[in-house]
């Protein structure tokens, strides 16, 4: 006997549209319960029962009122009358779309499913006319996670032959008006030919039908996913049906209801395929279609436990937390129709305090630092502060754990507007080229209002990420954050650390001098804290600036009484831990070892620090180790030879003679390859370039991680924990050691290296990614693409390969083997910096390896020289599509260019005819564009790299001369600059 269930108990709701779907959907339930007593203002019909142990609510629209706003009238009383439904389903019938690539047929089921760009559901007539046309509007939800692990689980029982569909299906062959033979044939015409009048396809000719095949698994009913294009007309013409699903990227069906449910009642759409959407529409699969889907949208509950159900959120909350979000993006929109193009405004990967590189980096103790900190913040938001905090401090002296502990500080404030964490050998880190690019992008995240300020000038200027630090700093930077007056007042925090390791000493006062800038800057006021050692160059950019720009504290001058207790609570902390990890006994290390530890440490807590990690590696002895560092307190050596020294020597305590000397070259050619490395390599990669084993590697740095971060797996980089290290290591005081490194013969090697790889059988060819077609553009290639054609340690080559070469300083001669390499290779380079995103890096390469040569009337300085006005000529190309090097580049070439000549072979078969253009390059290598005014003088710099233009506009412009783009504007002039001329020192 039906039963009566309070309200509350109803946790699904199931739409219907039809009295036919409605008919289907009641034959599916386990029971039936008695109808719930009606309100007043309620004009809904409500079939309630269970299906798998879920309380159903079952509702169909009023019969003649079909479309999204009377479904979404209902859907959202049901969810006003039974408060407590976690979830829909929409199930019914729907219109197919026949395609080649899903063989969709009479009686199918189709699921909205997310796909591409749109949440399984789209409303494909909602939109606004433009001059350009019609232009969809709005987005729609997405169905549930519940559900769509539901569909998840019911897809996996359909590959393992266990799905229960055919029996929920076989449910309704009791009732003989849904039966499959009850249906007629699936007849799916050509989408040219229209139906002839009647109603069924008696006149219809059969010449026109589309003849398919039946199914090789046999299958009467399949089930499709992915996207459901709902409007609110029926659609009865096949090139109609076409047109939209081809705007729309392809979908599977068209619905009248759906998109009237997605954002107001958090559902699954089920349709069953009852006409293929076109003229010969007709009404006798409807009925098995409904059922189909019914059956279906059965198989889903039964993927889910009531328990499961009774966890999630009723359909309301979820509404109005999805509400809640989209307000919230809502109140971003510019941010997000304005988001800038990574791949134009590229920031330096790592360099942000909480990226993945820096993450296993420490941040201050517990009461440590403390004053300095508090100084720190009262600078910080002191309105009539400063604009910039200079901490600087000897090497090793706990500037970047103090940079790291200020910017974690600031962020959970959220007062943090950006950070760049300088680190030489680490890419882009290691000097200013990303630098503002970086800056600009994480403010832009902090500071959503000031994106469309960046878009705007990213899109006048694509290659603003070249351009000159000024204008970078004034487009990117400036005149984004001085257009937003509007916001109330906010104090920002930028965090640079380690100013000293970027590697153009010109760049950082220049960055200083940009910064200070920011000083008046309103409502949005930025305050930076910059850390760094006082080098010349650095101390030099501090004095250029006008009095009240920066506040600055050295570090290493802080009270020893200080520096002892923070040295001394750091080394109780770590060797405690040390202690109770090891079971050491209670009175290890002993108040007199800690002493001594903290009387050799002051004021270089980089000692402290490696002396743990040392002391605490698992490899070790820790009481022997200790012991073993205690010994230095009497020496007469350095902070960082007390530092280092230890850990070095336990390395070859044991070797003698031979064997000695064999580790002394493992150790200068693995260990000082790491250090001498522009970017870092993982354990993998470095094997590959080096020639070399894992097991070799792995050997040689497995007592090294006390100075060397060395994960755990073998394909994440090995980083240096401090530079000290390095510098160290390179020191010509320590030539006669066996750990001192010759740079310029680990360079040499490196170099041979890059080579060796680039040149192998799995190094550099012709369309290495194995791309499809020649015209293949950069931005449609995926990263995964990348990495599978150019490893991590080819990338690295084909990078820094000629940095290397630079550093051994030795000439290139023709027929070596840089020359042999280069007429051999040169297109499959410039291929492969395409691919990496960094064309725009080629010609100054290219210059620097023509510097190289021995002779200006060489052979290979010949090459080069043709090589860079190749670069110069076809870089936009070569930027955008990679393989179009060896057609576009090398057709339109000039025919007496030495590369076209010597790489004629390359042209793809296809192209059987060569341009006929000029014999050889024309005079005009560049046009210098940027005065406002006629230009009066110019000047080439003694080195050759830079021209200076004197212009009416009162300024003067330096261009980089190799590749001529503007790299600083001097303003200042209050007329015309008639003269212009460079020091000759």
């Amino acid at each position: 006997m039906p039963r009566r269930l309070p309200r509350e108990e109803y946790t699904v709701g199931w739409v219907c549209a039809l009295p036919v779907e409605l008919a289907a959907a009641l034959e599916m339930l386990d029971e039936e319960h008695d109808p719930p007593e009606r309100y007043d203002n309620d004009e809904n019909l409500y079939y309630l029962g269970s299906i798998a142990g879920h309380n159903v609510v079952v509702v169909c629209l009023p019969a003649g009122r079909i479309g999204n706003n009377p479904a979404a009238a209902v859907a959202m009383q049901t969810k006003a009358t039974f408060r407590e439904i976690r979830f829909g389903l929409m199930v019914g019938i729907g219109g197919g779309v026949p395609c080649a690539g899903v063989d969709i047929r009479l009686g199918d089921i189709v699921v909205s499913q997310p796909d591409r760009t749109f949440g399984g559901v789209v409303q494909y007539d909602s939109g606004k006319a433009t001059l350009s046309g019609f232009e969809r509007t709005g987005s729609l939800n997405s169905p549930p996670g519940i559900l769509l692990a539901a569909v998840a689980g019911v897809r996996a029982n359909e590959f393992r032959g266990k799905s229960k569909l055919t029996e929920h299906i076989a449910k309704l062959d009791k009732v003989p008006k849904f039966r499959r033979d009850k249906a007629g044939p699936d007849v799916l015409f050509k989408a040219t030919y229209n139906h002839v009048g009647g109603q069924t396809c008696g006149s219809c000719s059969t010449d026109r039908q589309v003849v398919r095949e039946p199914r090789e698994s046999g299958e009467e009913v399949v089930a499709h996913y992915g996207t459901i294009a709902s409007g609110n007309q029926v659609i009865k013409n096949a090139a109609e049906r076409d047109k939209v699903s081809a705007e729309l990227g392809g979908v599977l069906c068209f619905e009248m209801e759906a998109a009237g449910l997605m954002n107001s009642f958090p559902c699954l759409v089920i349709r069953g395929i009852c006409d293929y959407a076109d003229s010969h529409k007709s009404k006798t699969w409807q009925l098995y279609a409904a059922g189909t889907a019914a059956a279906y949208a059965k198989e889903i509950l039964s993927m889910i436990t009531p328990a499961d159900v009774a966890r999630t959120r009723t359909a309301d909350d979820a509404i109005k937390s999805v509400d809640r979000k989209l307000n919230d993006v809502d109140r971003k929109t510019d941010v997000l129709l304005s988001k800038i193009d990574m791949a134009k405004l590229s920031a330096a990967k790592g360099a942000s305090f909480d990226s993945h590189m820096e993450e296993h980096n420490s941040t201050c103790l517990p009461n440590t630092r403390t004053k300095l900190l508090h100084h720190i913040q009262g600078w910080a938001n002191d309105k009539n502060g400063k604009p910039i905090f200079w901490l600087n401090g000897a090497t090793g002296t706990g500037k970047s754990t103090i940079a790291r502990t200020v910017a974690r500080t600031f962020a959970g404030q959220r007062q943090l507007g950006a950070s760049f964490f300088f680190k030489r050998g680490e890419g882009e880190r290691g000097n200013a080229t990303r630098f503002f690019t970086t800056i600009a992008t994480q403010l832009a995240v902090h500071v959503s209002e000031i994106g469309p300020g960046i878009k705007k000038a990213v899109d006048a200027d694509p290659a603003i990420s070249e351009k000159a630090l000024k204008d970078q700093f004034e487009k990117l930077i400036l005149q984004p954050l001085s257009e937003v007056a509007h916001l109330p007042t906010l104090v920002l925090l930028i965090v640079i650390d380690a100013l000293d390791e970027c590697e153009r000493d010109s760049d950082t006062p220049a960055i200083l001098q940009l910064l200070s800038r920011t000083r008046d800057l309103k409502p949005v006021s930025l305050r930076v804290f910059v850390t760094s050692r006082p080098e010349l160059h650095i101390r030099l950019g501090f004095k250029q600036m006008p009095d009240g720009t920066y506040e600055n504290l050295i570090l290493h001058e802080v009270s020893r009484e200080t520096i002892e207790h923070d040295i001394r609570v750091y080394l109780e902390h770590e060797l405690t831990r040390t202690r109770e990890e090891r079971s050491l006994p209670s009175e290890w290390p002993g108040e007199r070892s800690v002493q001594t530890l903290v009387n050799m440490a002051v004021p270089l807590f980089i000692f402290a620090a490696t002396v743990c990690r040392f002391v605490g590696e698992i490899s070790g002895n820790p009481r022997r180790r200790l012991e073993d560092i205690l010994r230095y307190e009497t020496e007469d050596v350095s902070k960082l030879d007390m530092t280092y020294l230890p850990i070095l020597n336990s390395l070859f305590a044991t070797q003698y003679g031979k064997e000695k000397k064999k580790l002394s070259r493992e150790f200068q050619e693995i260990v000082g390859s790491i250090v001498v490395l522009e970017n870092p390599l993982s354990i993998n990669s470095l094997a590959r370039l080096l020639g070399r084993t894992k097991d070799d590697i792995s050997c040689r740095l497995d007592s090294l991680h006390s100075v060397l971060s060395i994960p755990d797996r073998e394909d994440v980089p090995v980083r240096l924990l401090h530079l000290s290290f390095r510098e160290f290591l390179v020191d010509a005081a320590k030539e006669k050691s066996p750990f001192w490194v010759n740079e310029k013969e680990t360079h040499d090697r490196l170099a041979n290296q890059c080579i060796k790889l680039m040149s192998s059988p799995n190094g550099l060819r012709q369309n290495m990614c194995n791309l499809l077609t020649p015209g293949t553009l950069r931005r449609e290639i995926d990263e995964r693409t990348i990495t599978s054609g150019l490893s991590p340690e080819l990338q690295y080559a084909c990078r820094y390969w000629v940095h290397h070469l630079e550093q051994r300083r030795l000439y290139i001669y023709d027929g070596d083997s840089v020359h042999l390499f280069l007429q051999k290779h040169f297109l499959h380079w410039l291929e492969a910096m395409s691919l990496i995103g960094e064309t725009y890096k080629c010609i100054h390469i290219t210059n620097n390896l023509q510097a190289l040569t021995e002779s200006n009337k060489s052979a290979s300085s010949s090459f080069l020289r043709d090589a860079e006005r190749f670069i110069f000529r076809f870089r936009p190309i070569l930027e955008d599509a990679p393989l179009q090097v060896y057609s576009s580049a090398l057709i339109f070439a000039p025919e007496m260019s030495i590369i076209r000549k010597t790489f004629t072979d390359h042209i793809p078969g296809w192209i059987n005819k060569l341009s006929k253009g000029e014999d050889n390059w024309d005079a005009c290598r560049s046009t210098l564009e940027g005065h406002s005014g006629s230009v009066n003088a110019v000047a080439f710099s003694p080195d050759g790299q830079l021209v200076a233009s004197a212009s009416w506009d009162n300024t003067v412009r330096l261009w980089d001369a190799a590749t001529g783009t503007c790299r600083s504007t001097l303003e200042g002039h209050s007329g015309s600059v008639n003269a212009v001329a460079f020091s000759p020192d």
